[in-house]
């Protein structure tokens, strides 16, 4: 192959190292300040990169070395009776800059103070600002479905990573912010390691172009230091082009360790039901996997109990005491339920939870005597007796004397710390079980991450703080207990899937699948389909009325993020039941759905484009195809698309391009093309939709 075209391939598919080697980022430091700078067809782009601490007294910052590679600076920080140093090192990388910030203290008492890391551009000019939120914040009608793949101008804007709440659309799930120069094609994208530590991260983004990641309720003392390291990543004016550096960065949380997660995952349900089914119309909407309802077990948190035998029976909860089936349950008869939707061609999965805890439990408790082989059968004697020590104490809420439980919003139930020697050998334990006992089941789902966000003044993980007080973040509860409950569900090649209510990047380590209870609402949806570019995701569809007042919008926008929907199904559990009105969108959008089984979202910069009108259209990986969902076509009966197609994921130099349509099963062929990098395609669609396959 001729030198040229070589270099012409290698420019496309590596930007971000062409980018830094054309224009290699500048280091100064000038007047305090940490400067850089870059070269772009359209002048020089510039930024300045600030750490700081709420001070009392603040030292300017002092310049201890610097050379053709990076440069290190020093703050000294005061902070009333308290004091730090604040260093930070900056080094030339062929992706642009990696900063780390090193915080020392020498107080041997321990404090805690925000901690501030920004960019601010010199001049912002036209530059446009896009980070992995619910939607781009420039439209109050939040409740309105929004491209969350838009950029807007620079604005005054507060998200929190994961959000404040699981309703929350002020959030977002990725540390990363991207700066675009539409004009010269340049990106940069402000990352944050998803190798540290990190707690609660908040980023505010201003009106004149500065970009500041606020890491709060880190310990200080002289025992440890804290460590923030950023890469500053030159890249195509594209997001696609930022994240998939990340993703490539940081593969552990963005790839799934099962593999086998794409066969089980489809279309969903949360149910309970163990009747008969109508197979083949579940098959045609795309019917995959139910997600077995949390009422097999004797009470939350004890999924599978001590019994004697495989068929002992147990009494199944009873959900605001109402008995389902004959209200008894044994270890055959679950495991004999999954393998009759296997021979169906389905698959479950069991409900996990690894906060919650018991049902109908008091306070205060009195002691009971109890044989040991009987415990179990009591939610309160067998909290109180094994597990007191994993009660969560959130942190500032109760005085020290108190040592009252924190109940759930379900059926009465404690919630626990997994950091507890005893409680988390109890999960690991369970999870075994579940492998032994219950071999036709894929896997488990575990629900309720709306739990991490608190803070246990019980513990101690010698890094979090609140206030003065020290304590035990349940983010680092989870990620203790996420390394060898991966190992026990993995090595048996069973998936986890989880229920993200506190949606951050970086508790998705370990997990091959998400299944988001408010994926109905866009905000959510938006935000759960941004941890899973390479991972299935199953939206929750509550009712029917979901779906109004525009099925078709509700169906494609799914389709256009990659996401699988919960099915019409008997037993849901708070989701859509049989309804023959709406099965029939499910009916006409199954063989789509079906179609992107198995996706992967093709992040090649500015390779699927709608030339103009409403329509989107997105690219993605499956089954050896490029396919490409074009949507929101409304009354059109064309789409017209540039496509820029990376030669490694097809390998053929003939295309075949087919389209399918709602309803239909075979899809029809538009053309056989010659491979070139940039193909127009005038997309024929049917209610403002067309699936595009090419191979």
């Amino acid at each position: 192959m001729p030198p040229k075209i070589l270099l012409l391939l290698f420019i496309f598919f590596f930007p971000a190292v062409v980018y830094s080697q054309i224009s290699p980022v500048q280091l100064r430091f000038e007047n305090g300040q940490i400067k850089s700078s870059f070269k772009s067809p359209n002048g020089e782009k510039g930024f300045i990169l600030d750490a700081v601490i709420p001070s009392t007294n603040q030292s300017p910052a002092q310049l201890l070395s610097s050379d053709s590679t990076g440069m290190v600076v020093r703050k000294h920080i005061e902070n009333f009776k308290n004091s730090c140093d604040l260093i930070s090192t900056v080094k030339r990388t062929t992706y642009g800059l990696q900063w780390d910030i090193e915080i020392t203290a020498k107080d041997t008492d321990s404090w805690t103070a925000p901690i501030e890391t920004s960019l601010q551009w010199m001049r912002q000019d036209s530059a446009l600002f896009w980070t992995t939120w619910a939607d781009n914040h420039t439209d109050p009608e939040t409740n309105t479905w929004h491209d969350p793949f838009t950029s807007a101008h620079f604005q005054d804007l507060a998200l929190t990573y994961g959000g404040q709440t699981h309703l929350s659309p002020n959030a977002f799930v990725i540390p990363i912010a991207s700066t675009f120069f539409n004009q010269d094609n340049i990106g940069l994208s402000f990352l944050q390691s998803l190798d540290d530590t990190i707690l609660d991260l908040e980023m505010r983004t201003t009106a004149d172009g500065k970009i500041a990641y606020r890491h709060i309720n880190h310990r200080i003392n002289s025992k440890h230091s804290i460590h923030i390291r950023h890469q500053i990543v030159l890249h195509e004016a594209d997001w696609r082009d930022g994240i998939a550096w990340m993703a490539k960065t940081y593969k552990a949380y963005f790839l799934p360790e099962e593999p086998i997660v794409n066969n089980i995952a489809g279309c969903a349900a949360y149910s309970s039901y163990e009747g008969e089914l109508d197979t083949a119309k579940y098959h045609k909407m795309a019917f995959s996997l139910n997600w077995k309802a949390s009422l097999d077990f004797p009470y939350m948190g004890m999924f599978i109990p001590p019994v004697k035998s495989k068929d002992e029976k147990w009494v199944k909860y009873k959900q605001r005491g109402v008995q389902v089936d004959d209200g008894y349950t044994t270890i055959n008869r679950l495991n004999k339920y999954s393998e009759h939707l296997n021979q169906l061609g389905f698959h479950t999965i069991s409900y996990f939870n690894v906060n919650e805890f018991g049902n109908g439990i008091v306070y205060p408790y009195k002691t009971a005597a109890v044989a040991g082989d009987s415990l179990w059968k009591s939610p309160n004697n067998f909290v109180y007796t094994k597990l007191k020590r994993a009660f969560l104490k959130p942190a500032g809420l109760l005085p020290d004397w108190d040592d009252r439980p924190i109940f759930s919003n379900w059926e009465d139930c404690i919630v626990l710390d997994p950091a507890d020697s005893a409680y988390k050998s109890f999960l690991l334990n369970q999870a075994s079980l579940h492998i032994k006992n219950i071999p036709a089941s894929s896997g488990i789902c575990i629900d309720r991450l709306d739990w991490m966000r608190f803070y246990n003044a019980n513990g101690d993980d010698h890094i979090s703080m609140i206030d003065r007080q020290k304590t035990q973040s349940l983010l680092i509860s989870w990620k203790n207990l996420m390394d060898p409950l991966s190992r026990v569900m993995h090595n048996a090649h069973k998936v986890i899937f989880c229920n993200p209510l506190d949606r951050r990047i970086d508790l998705m380590a370990h997990i091959d699948g998400v299944y988001d209870e408010f994926g109905y609402m866009a905000s959510s949806l938006n935000l759960c389909a941004q941890m899973a570019f390479f991972k299935p995701i199953i939206a929750w569809t509550a009712s029917k009325e979901n779906l109004m007042p525009d099925p078709d919008a509700y169906f494609q926008r799914h389709l256009y993020l990659g996401a699988f929907l919960t099915a019409p199904y008997p037993g849901n559990d708070h989701c859509i039941e049989p309804d023959a009105w709406a099965e029939k969108y499910y009916l006409d959008y199954g063989p789509l759905l079906s179609a992107i089984k198995g996706r992967e979202w093709l992040l090649v910069p500015h390779i699927v484009q709608v030339i103009n009108g409403p329509a989107k259209a997105n690219a993605f990986k499956a089954n050896g195809k490029v396919i490409i969902p074009v949507v929101f076509g409304g009354s059109t009966s064309k789409v017209p698309v540039m496509l820029r197609l990376p030669f490694a994921e097809l390998n053929k130099r003939k295309l075949q391009i087919k389209v399918l349509y709602l309803g239909e099963t075979k899809w029809k062929l538009l053309k056989n093309v010659t491979y070139a990098q940039t193909l127009n395609l005038n997309v024929p669609v049917k209610r403002g939709c067309g699936l595009i396959s090419i191979n």
